[in-house]
């Protein structure tokens, strides 16, 4: 029995072993690309210990904004117009959310020829972008989309769901992206919620910032995330 118990503790300390090195290794190496260990911790800590003591009041978080060189082509006035952008979407959220975004600056980067695809923007974003400490990424971008042939599906945003980075391609979408760091999840043609009339439908996306009733409970769900 004894040798039993003990090859079980050394199991599980090896276990915890990797799981801490796995979570080192993603930040360090992949900087939010890959999430997964975050992910886990933030789930236990929500379903565990924020479930017995319920967190309360304002949650504050510190964002930096950069635009690639098609953002920049397109807002001349980029610097001053960008804050605008995120005191809007700020507003929503600390309405709404009571989530307080707080803007830390406004940068530039020059994004390599060869990485075009939204996804390979945040790929790019998550492993090599410096935030300097900042809780939120978002990184602004003007470069061409990709689109279906029929229309209902096109590339204008992405995020890291839960994560902590986002690549915007319009600036009426820098709500709905944020919202996917916080668990809200999109309605594409055929899901139930695709003719509601809510920014995370494929439909509405850029036609109006309204959360449905899903989507708001999501992201009250996942507010007092521990780990960023």
């Amino acid at each position: 029995m004894t040798f039993s118990i003990r090859r079980l503790r050394n199991l599980l300390l090896a276990v915890l072993g990797i799981f801490i090195l796995s979570f080192a290794g993603t930040d360090y190496y992949l900087r939010g690309q890959l999430y997964y260990t975050k992910r886990v911790i933030n789930a236990i800590v929500r379903d565990t210990w924020q479930a017995a003591f319920r967190p309360s009041g304002p949650v504050s978080l510190y964002v930096r904004m950069t635009a690639d060189q098609s953002y920049r082509a397109a807002h001349a006035d980029w610097k001053t117009h960008l804050p605008d952008v995120f005191d809007a979407a700020a507003k929503r959220y600390a309405e709404d959310f009571d989530i307080g975004l707080t803007l830390l600056n406004v940068g530039a980067w020059d994004r390599p020829p060869d990485v075009t695809d939204f996804a390979g923007i945040l790929k790019y974003a998550a492993r090599r972008l410096d935030r300097r400490g900042a809780d939120i990424f978002v990184v602004m971008t003007a470069a061409a989309a990709d689109a279906a042939q029929d229309g209902r599906w096109r590339d204008a945003g992405i995020a890291n769901t839960l994560g902590d980075c986002i690549v915007v391609g319009e600036d009426a979408l820098l709500v709905h992206e944020l919202g996917h760091l916080f668990g809200a999840v999109d309605y594409p043609p055929g899901n139930p919620h695709y003719d509601e009339l809510t920014t995370y439908s494929y439909k509405y996306d850029t036609r109006t910032d309204a959360i449905d009733p899903a989507n708001h409970a999501r992201i009250l769900k996942n507010k007092y995330r521990l780990l960023w």
